[in-house]
This record gives C-alpha cells, sequence and structure tokens, in this order.
C-alpha cells in the first residue's frame, strides 16, 4: 500500500488526536472541575483517584493521555497535578450543567426522591443534546439552582450571581 493509498487518519500521526469524548474522560473532566474550584487550583493524582475510585495508576496514564493529545482539555505535569485547559473547563461546566437540570428534571417533573437523582442524572448527564438541555431548561423556568441547592450554570458556562454567596455549591 503506497502512502496515498493509507486511510487519512494514519498519514497524519505527527500531532496525538485528542481521544473521543466519552464517560470516562467526562468524569475525570468534572471531577477536576469540582475539587479544583472556582480558583482552578492543580489538582493531585492522588486526589483524583479517590475522587473517582480509581488506581493512582490509571489516573496518571488517562491524565498523560488527554494532556498529549491535540486540543488538550487538561494541562498535566507530572508531580505538579492537573488544571483544566479552558476547553477543558467549558466541556467540564456543561457536564455539570447537564447534570443538575437533570436533576431538577427528575425532582420536579418526574417527581423522584431527592436521594435517587444523582446516580440518576450520573448515567444520563453525558447523552443529551443541547436542543435537549434548552428545552429542559426553559420547561423548567430556566433555573438557578437544583434541589440540592447547587448553583447551576448558565449556557455560556457562567454562574449565576448567588454562586459561592448564597448556594450549597461544593
Amino acid at each position: 500500500m503506497q502512502a496515498d493509498d493509507m486511510p487519512v487518519a494514519i498519514k497524519e500521526s505527527a500531532a496525538v488526536p485528542r481521544p473521543r469524548e466519552s464517560e470516562s474522560v467526562d468524569d475525570y473532566l468534572k471531577a477536576i472541575y469540582t475539587l479544583s474550584g472556582d480558583t482552578q487550583r492543580r489538582v493531585g493524582s492522588k486526589e483524583l483517584a479517590d475522587r473517582l475510585s480509581v488506581a493512582p495508576a490509571s489516573v496518571t496514564n488517562m491524565l498523560q493521555r488527554l494532556a498529549a493529545a491535540q486540543d488538550s482539555l487538561l494541562l498535566y505535569e507530572r508531580h505538579h497535578g492537573v488544571v483544566l485547559s479552558p476547553a477543558g473547563r467549558k466541556r467540564a461546566l456543561e457536564l455539570v450543567r447537564h447534570h443538575r437540570l437533570i436533576e431538577t428534571f427528575l425532582y420536579e417533573v418526574l417527581g423522584y426522591e431527592v436521594d435517587e437523582l444523582h446516580e440518576e442524572a450520573e448515567r444520563l448527564e453525558h447523552f443529551i443534546s443541547e436542543k435537549f438541555e434548552e428545552r429542559m431548561a426553559a420547561k423548567l423556568g430556566n433555573p438557578k439552582a437544583d434541589p440540592h441547592g447547587h448553583c447551576i450554570p448558565a449556557m455560556d458556562g457562567t454562574m449565576p450571581k448567588q454562586h459561592r454567596v448564597s448556594c450549597t455549591c461544593e
């Protein structure tokens, strides 16, 4: 097979392609966001491993893979931890928005109990479309907080004015 006959993905091996956004990658981004908070401090691998209930070696492997990707979602430095890139922070906030809107929808529209919300929202947050997100938010009256009192980020990733003032955000 000549070079011209090779698929494009094989020819362009200079840059490591960004991994497909998957549930696992999303879980890492959301965990990093949650642990780093608004200060965007660096999060250590051990702290992340504890949060995700995975082995530290698995965390290191994933962080290295994600950091090496083109248009990386995070910035990782061995022994110095990880911080989200602007693209990673945007994706993490989108996931937080999805999660909190889903919890609110489950509670207000479907009558779920508060203790049932988190696990169900964890399963669904990765798969909703932007159109579904917009319609769900509109149906709920564009809420600013979920049933737990956590702020719901706006579509543009900003937090409502009560964030860190009168909310229970972690």
